[in-house]
């Protein structure tokens, strides 16, 4: 049974909606999502104060031309320095900033120009850094990058602390959207559907919190016939469109572990109260077993603009009905069943990591993150992937703190490791 009070940690009773935002990782499905929302949603009145791209100088530009923005940042070096003549004469009025520094010195003149949301929907452990500026700046962080809380978890929370915060309502007193302290309102689909099901509820009403999972492209394959799939094959999502990164953590259900560990973090909610439930469907993203064994679901049809348009306007609501919303008779039939530890092994790795905790959970992200390159550039399997993780696992000490650069040293080990262990496997063992 629950017993901490869930949420309290992110800090959302000084939430305010958001007015002037700024994306990274706009070209991604995330960034894309948020940016056809605030198009589609006028009535929102959200102000695009910024937004980095990472090589996408086409979509940077076509961006531009839609929204009257301040700052844009390239995270890819070689393609800024490539560009930033050409995007300087074209666009005067924009300050440009490049690399991955870039991206921060541009978030800091933003919140400095008024800007009060920083949506983080960069893929991977880049995203640490800008979430723990915009943390220590006070501002919200509308988080969709899972690898931030499953790395650094533990000094995020520490960061959150009402200790290292000082009560100050001058800000909000004069009408500001501003929050006193940092926010965080997570936007992945799961974990904003748990958040608002748990709104509301005294821990001591909750069993257990269940993330729902779509099962991936192999859910019904033969075990043994997943040794040999494809790269095509693990990219073709039955459910979601998203980048490559995260449709191969989807395959494997690696993605559903880490979310596993994040939700940890985020809710403050033990590893023995959480659990996972595959629903192929896809429109309940969360739900509560409550004492009694009742269940309350959070659901919607299958798209990123719920999570991102709630945690953007939270405290208020969104004004109007999405164009994509689905009243529940057009809903296929609510059908769940448990995860197959055959089937999912990098699962399993996930759980394991965040039980045990310190740094398990970064090192179990990076090793996946460099499992994933390789096995997107064709060097190993896609039964490789958990290998490599587990090999890397095995080798690394775990160690425990809650300073970022003991979490930032394990990831970079983690990572050296795994390329090691790539190139030579008959090593990789402990």
């Amino acid at each position: 049974m629950v017993t901490t009070q869930c949420c309290e940690i992110l800090n959302v009773a000084g939430a305010r909606r958001t007015r002037k935002l700024v994306v990274l990782g706009a070209s991604g499905s995330v960034g894309g999502s948020t940016l056809a929302f605030l198009k589609a949603c006028p009535e929102a009145e959200i102000e695009l104060a910024a937004f980095s791209v990472h090589g996408s100088v086409d979509r940077l530009r076509e961006i531009l031309n839609e929204h009257n923005v301040r700052r844009a940042a390239i995270t890819s070096l070689p393609d800024f320095e490539r560009e930033r003549e050409s995007l300087r004469r074209e666009f005067p009025r924009v300050e440009f900033f490049g690399g991955p520094d870039g991206s921060l010195a541009m978030i800091e003149a933003a919140v400095a120009d008024g800007a009060d949301t920083v949506l983080t929907a960069v893929v991977g452990a880049v995203g640490i850094q800008a979430t723990l500026l915009s943390l220590r700046l006070g501002v919200k962080v509308a988080l969709a990058n899972k690898e931030t809380m499953v790395t650094a978890g533990p000094a995020i929370q520490a960061l959150l602390a009402p200790e290292n915060f000082a009560s100050d309502t001058r800000e909000q007193s004069r009408g500001s959207s501003r929050a006193s302290r940092p926010v965080i309102l997570p936007v992945d689909s799961e974990h904003n559907a748990i958040f608002q099901v748990l709104q509301g509820l005294r821990p001591d009403h909750i069993r257990r919190v269940i993330l729902t999972a779509s099962g991936g492209p192999f859910r019904e394959w033969p075990v043994a016939k997943i040794q040999n799939v494809s790269r095509a094959e693990v990219l073709n999502h039955p459910t979601w469109k998203m980048g490559p990164k995260i449709t191969v953590d989807s395959a494997g259900m690696i993605n559903k572990g880490l979310e596993l560990i994040e939700a940890h973090f985020l809710f403050t909610i033990p590893y023995a109260d959480l659990d996972v439930l595959i629903h192929k469907d896809s429109y309940v993203h969360g739900m509560a077993e409550t004492r009694d064994g009742g269940y309350l679901l959070c659901a919607s049809r299958p798209h990123m603009v719920f999570p991102i348009a709630h945690a953007l306007l939270y405290p208020d609501p969104v004004p109007t009905p999405h164009a994509m919303a689905t009243p529940p008779p057009a809903w296929p039939g609510l059908a769940f069943e448990a995860v197959d530890p055959a089937r999912y092994p990098g699962f399993a790795l996930c759980r394991a990591a965040g039980e045990r905790g310190g740094t398990a959970p970064a090192i179990l992200n990076a090793a996946n993150e460099e499992a994933v390159r390789l096995f997107l550039d064709d060097a190993i399997s896609f039964t490789g992937i958990p290998q490599l993780i587990d090999a890397v696992l095995n080798r690394l000490p775990v160690e425990s703190g809650t300073d970022v650069e003991i979490f930032l040293e394990a990831d970079r080990r983690a990572r050296e490791l795994a390329r090691e262990a790539a190139k030579n496997p008959g090593r990789s063992r402990a």
